[in-house]
Parts: C-alpha cells; sequence; structure tokens
C-alpha cells in the first residue's frame, strides 16, 4: 500500500504589485501626522526594548489627523487593492474585508481620505498594518536556508540580512494557525500562507504580489 506525502504548508512574502499600473498613491499630509514630523512610524521603535511584545515598530500611534491619500497619475486600470507605504499597506474596502474574514487578529487599521488628482473625493481606503509578530528564532528553520547572513542585535537576538534570492524556510508547527503575520528579525516584511493567496486569487484581488518562500 502506498502511503501518500504530506504536503507542507506554503508561505509567501505577501506586498503589493509595482508593476500593477494605475494611479501613484501618495501620503500627502505624512508630515502632519505626528507632532514630532515622524509621519506614518511611532518613536521609539521599541518602547519597552527590542523584541518586547506586544509593543512594537508597527503599532499605529495616535495620528493628529487622519492618513491623506493623492490619487494621481493615468488610471489605466482599475485601483489597486493594496500599495505599500514605509511597511504599511493602503488597502481598499475590499481588502480590509478579506483580511478581516481570514485572520482577524492579525492587522490593525486606520480609516483615510482619499482624492483624485482632480479634487473629487475617492474611494474607500484605509491605512493597514500586519501587527501579529512571531519570533524568528522559533519559526524559522534557519539551517535550511541559502544566502542567509545573521547580524547581531540587542537583548541577544540577531536579526536575518536576506537578499531577493534568499527563500525563507518556515516551521509550519510553531506557526500554527497564523495566516497572517510578520518576523521580529526580519523588519518591515509581511508573510502569509496560502489561504491568504487562494482568498485574493478568489476575490479578484488587484496589485498584489505573492513571493513563495521555501519549501
Amino acid at each position: 500500500m502506498k502511503h501518500r506525502t504530506q504536503l507542507l504548508p506554503k508561505y509567501y512574502d505577501i506586498d503589493s504589485d509595482d508593476a500593477y499600473g494605475g494611479y501613484i498613491f501618495d501620503l500627502v499630509n505624512r508630515e502632519n501626522l505626528q507632532s514630532d514630523g515622524n509621519w506614518l512610524l511611532a518613536k521609539p521603535a521599541w518602547p519597552d526594548g527590542y523584541g518586547n511584545l506586544p509593543r512594537h515598530p508597527w503599532r499605529f500611534p495616535n495620528y493628529l489627523e487622519r492618513p491623506r491619500v493623492l490619487l494621481d497619475g493615468k488610471p489605466g486600470r482599475a485601483l489597486a487593492d493594496l500599495r505599500n507605504q514605509d511597511g504599511f499597506w493602503f488597502v481598499s474596502r475590499a481588502m480590509k474585508a478579506l483580511l478581516e474574514q481570514i485572520d482577524p487578529s492579525a492587522c490593525e487599521f486606520r480609516e483615510c481620505e482619499t482624492v483624485f488628482a482632480s479634487g473629487d473625493a475617492g474611494p474607500e481606503y484605509w491605512l493597514c498594518s500586519a501587527t501579529r509578530f512571531l519570533f524568528g528564532k522559533d519559526v524559522i528553520d534557519c539551517g535550511a536556508i541559502e544566502e542567509l547572513t545573521l547580524r547581531p542585535a540587542p537583548n541577544g537576538f540577531v536579526d536575518y540580512v536576506v537578499y531577493p534570492q534568499t527563500k525563507i524556510r518556515f516551521k509550519p508547527e510553531a506557526i500554527g494557525s497564523a495566516h497572517l503575520f510578520r518576523v521580529v528579525e526580519l523588519g518591515r516584511s509581511i508573510f502569509c500562507d496560502q489561504s491568504v493567496k487562494d482568498a485574493c486569487r478568489a476575490a479578484g484581488s488587484k496589485g498584489v504580489r505573492f513571493d513563495k518562500m521555501g519549501a
């Protein structure tokens, strides 16, 4: 009797697809969002020390006003459902609903004001941050990765320096039921499992890129 080989879960680096044309998303009030003019990110990045959760660099600070997004340029295509902004995302109403349905505790959202270059009000968009953090020392199989450099970091951590050809290999048993997550030692990258990719494909999401990680 032949035994079926168990298929390991697939993971992806998820981000906006720069090859997708359409409007340019320009955060026009970035310097007015915080009193220190620090744009979207809060300071200090790790208020309780590097790697100490739950506070971390990708939690939203208390903005003084709603992020205001100018949609400019030649459209050519429908508006993208996801655009990267300094490690955060602008997401459409449809993408927000999709992420909340797949993994309700993975992200935080802040409503944006959008306007076309013509001055007309734009569609509903949200600033989104994937706020779930996992520890690379727990979920990454460093011994099975090529093109990976380890660099000392505070609090006894090591940062993982990756390159375009690096294919990170995750440990599914350590990731568990998380569908969308960041890794402490990998900064702004956001990762997802196959269910997120399948849901985006089924919904016809536009402007989203998935780069497969190591098997």
